[in-house]
């Protein structure tokens, strides 16, 4: 039963960290709004499982996912800034509008995973505040396998609710307000960029 304390921890920490409002989210909300529920828990799933191996690679005290994250952190953190950007100009590229959200496709589904994952890794602060956590939480459990586990959990858990409150609060809106939404989403990830461009 020693591994509750470690998988808990994790559970907790993984909701908590992905919670606060980033690009990520916006991207979230953005394609949760285009293309409904699947697309948006897609996208949250491929965050989630690159937040569970920078986890992992931080409990293991992986040396060379730590020397390649430092050594290409610019470049890397560039590259995240440039595509982010590019998403959201296609996100205003025009295209029929309607208030409903464009069915997701299965290779729509998969892109939205591939690119979220490779994203996520494409930010090294990611790898560096998991290892930090692991190091506060002391050997009993920040060296657990339960601890990467549990903060996968509970990084999609934060964005399986994120989705569904989108989808609940948007099919609650005037369809003005929804052919808002979906633009000023893509503004906001235009903003990222430019901020992670510019701070880089």
């Amino acid at each position: 039963m020693s591994h509750w304390p470690a998988l808990l921890s994790g559970l907790g920490f993984g909701f908590i960290i992905a919670a606060p409002v980033g690009p990520m989210s916006v991207l979230c909300m953005n394609r949760t709004l285009k293309s409904g529920f699947s697309s948006g828990l897609a996208t949250g799933a491929g965050i989630a499982l690159a937040d569970g191996i920078y986890a992992l690679a931080a409990v293991a005290g992986s040396r060379f996912v730590n020397e390649f994250t430092s050594d290409y952190a610019l470049p890397l953190r560039l590259l995240g800034s440039l595509f982010i950007g590019y998403l959201g100009v296609k996100g205003l590229s025009p295209a029929p509008v309607s208030a409903e959200p464009e069915a997701a496709s299965r290779s729509g589904i998969s892109y939205s995973l591939l690119t979220s994952f490779l994203l996520t890794l494409a930010n090294p602060a990611t790898l560096l505040s998991f290892v930090a956590l692991a190091a506060s939480l002391g050997s009993a459990i920040g060296t657990s396998l339960y601890l990467p586990a549990g903060i996968a959990i509970g990084s999609c858990s934060w964005w399986l609710l994120l989705s569904g409150l989108i989808v609940w609060i948007s099919g609650r809106l005037p369809a003005g307000f929804s052919r808002i939404l979906r633009p000023a989403s893509s503004v906001l990830l235009l903003l990222y960029s430019l901020y992670g461009i510019l701070s880089a």
